[in-house]
């Protein structure tokens, strides 16, 4: 993934502690805006206006991991988690199948709890990913 964040102009190390905005606009165009993590309101607007035509991204980068909410035209918008061993997990509606997406509340709680949670948010089933 060294040449996307080249690419990019992003550094190798991504920023820690930090809440992002990221926008895609066009195929080699990458936009982002950046908020600290005591920024609730912010990252709250972002989740709230994702927009999938723009293939937007909200991450929130911890020393656990980064958690991110995609935006989707078909399944809404999904959680998913890069944690520090390189696995990657998906948020599902606990007790629910791989079909049932999270509301968008259940979103917006995951998102804020990890901007001050010292691991893995609680409450989605996290599933890990192929």
């Amino acid at each position: 993934m060294g040449w996307l964040q080249k690419l990019t102009g992003r550094p190798e190390s991504a920023h820690q502690d930090v809440a992002e905005l990221l926008s895609t606009p066009g195929l080699f165009r990458v936009t982002s805006e950046t908020a600290p993590l005591d920024d609730r309101e912010t990252v709250r607007r972002w989740l709230r206006e994702l927009d999938p035509d723009l293939r937007q991204q909200v991450h929130i980068r911890r020393p656990w991991g980064v958690i991110a909410a995609v935006s989707d035209h078909r399944d809404g918008v999904g959680v998913v988690l890069a944690d520090n061993e390189g696995r990657s997990w998906g948020a599902y509606v606990p007790g629910a199948d791989d079909r049932e997406q999270l509301t968008p509340q259940q979103v917006e709680d995951v998102m804020l709890a990890a901007l001050t949670s010292t691991g893995r948010p609680t409450g989605p089933d996290w599933r890990r990913l192929a």
